[in-house]
């Protein structure tokens, strides 16, 4: 079943915009995972009753709204609406809860969240109705201060009603006939001690600041160690990072000097377009080399057991190369290369500097990296020892290992002829 509402285009400009509903597994898996890559949130997994829907134009997704059950208290909406709380019980569900809105980074242009918002907005009733049999009279959301103003939900038509307490912090501005919901999750937990985090972010003092000076509201090094704390966390999407930003508490952020909002004691994190703005203009070489040095002087000696690690940050955004401990995943040492086609050189690139330390560590890498040259910084010139997987594409390397495999235990000492045969017989 496919519900759709068109919205007719100004004139000269992009093609009609159609809302529909996803009722496709795949779709939805799409949808979601669109989500988790670009909305600062996340996905979500919605509440009773539920509504996917995806604005479309010129054959390409440009809005993606999930719509579920809304919130079961909220003073300032019930005192707006009039409702006792007998009358709430009754009617609560004629409301619905804008729960995500996503416009992606691909399809982003002035004024295109509110029409996508307004469109939405309007074929929500009988799409709602359609899919669940009764019609919601009233929608909701909340948006984060920290990321978002709520101006795209005013231009479609929402009107803000009040804010939300809780939590011992200033919260969200709320919404009646819309906005998208914040999620309250608990604070970060950071790889660092807050020693360790002083010193970081002192460290990260010597990464030159791209920026011009309009565009540095948010400090340079915090916003540093945002990103370095992370990456120690195993985070590579820059949603996540950001995510894990939002989640660090006020003591936190104010120790690593984020300044406070005019008037008021809230200590903002960066936001999503902060942190892509300065990724783009960053020069991560400086970047990667300052928090190397950095992980070196903190752990002396890398762990026994280490693995070569290529992520992409977001598309253009460039790629990182990691030594990360096999445990958890953390990174001790870290490259930036321009794209996931220069891995290869870039990850040589790590291992030979002078500032990693690969004595007594085994270095493990995918068939990317099955090469002779790195073979040889790591066992001749750092003095480790490395496994590195083999593909069917480098087939005289594949039938060597084999024939020197052939009989040997892996990883484990090569079995004693006698002692074997001393063993009596099953």
């Amino acid at each position: 079943m496919k519900l759709t509402r068109s919205v007719p285009a100004r004139p000269g400009a992009h093609g009609p915009l159609t809302v529909r509903v996803l009722t496709d597994l795949t779709e939805r898996q799409r949808f979601n995972a669109l989500l988790e890559a670009e909305h600062f949130l996340g996905s979500r997994f919605p509440a009773g009753d539920r509504l996917y829907q995806v604005a479309e134009q010129d054959g390409q997704w440009v809005g993606l709204l999930l719509w579920c059950a809304p919130a079961l208290h909220l003073k300032d909406r019930d005192a707006w609406i009039g409702w006792d709380p007998l009358t709430r019980a009754q009617r609560l569900k004629l409301i619905v809860n804008n729960a995500r809105f996503l416009v992606p980074d691909r399809a982003r242009r002035p004024n295109l969240a509110s029409q996508t918002l307004a469109a939405a907005t309007k074929a929500l009733p009988d799409q709602w109705f359609a899919q669940h049999g009764y019609a919601p009279l009233l929608a909701e959301t909340f948006t984060d201060p920290e990321a978002h103003a709520g101006t795209c939900y005013k231009a479609a038509g929402w009107i803000p009603v009040g804010k939300t307490v809780g939590f011992q912090r200033h919260r969200c501005d709320f919404f009646a006939f819309h906005a998208p919901a914040l999620t309250v999750g608990a604070a970060a937990r950071s790889a660092l001690n807050a020693a360790q985090r002083s010193s970081l972010k002192d460290a990260l003092r010597q990464v030159p600041d791209p920026r011009r000076k309009q565009g540095q509201r948010y400090p340079l090094a915090p916003c540093l160690v945002v990103l370095a704390l992370g990456l120690l966390a195993g985070k590579r999407d820059l949603a996540e990072l950001q995510r894990f930003g939002t989640r660090l508490s006020q003591a936190q952020r104010k120790a690593l000097g984020f300044r406070p909002k005019k008037g008021t004691k809230f200590y903002p994190a960066p936001t999503y377009n902060v942190l892509r703005d300065l990724l783009i203009a960053l020069d991560l070489d400086a970047f990667a080399a300052v928090l190397t040095r950095w992980l070196q002087s903190q752990v002396g000696r890398l762990p026994a057991s280490l693995a070569l690690d290529g992520k992409t940050i977001r598309d253009h955004l460039g790629c990182v190369v990691s030594l990360v401990e096999h445990e958890d995943g953390a990174p001790v040492a870290l490259i930036a290369a321009p794209n996931k086609g220069h891995e290869l050189p870039a990850a040589q690139h790590l291992l030979r500097s002078p500032d990693v330390n690969l004595l007594g560590c085994v270095v493990t890498a995918d068939p990317l990296h099955c090469q002779k040259e790195t073979a040889q910084i790591i066992t001749q010139e750092k003095g480790g020892d490395y496994v590195l997987g083999v593909k069917d594409n480098q087939p005289t390397v594949r039938k060597n290992a084999a024939q020197k495999l052939t009989g040997l235990t892996p990883l484990l000492p090569t079995p004693n002829p006698a002692a074997a045969a001393l063993k009596p017989a099953p």
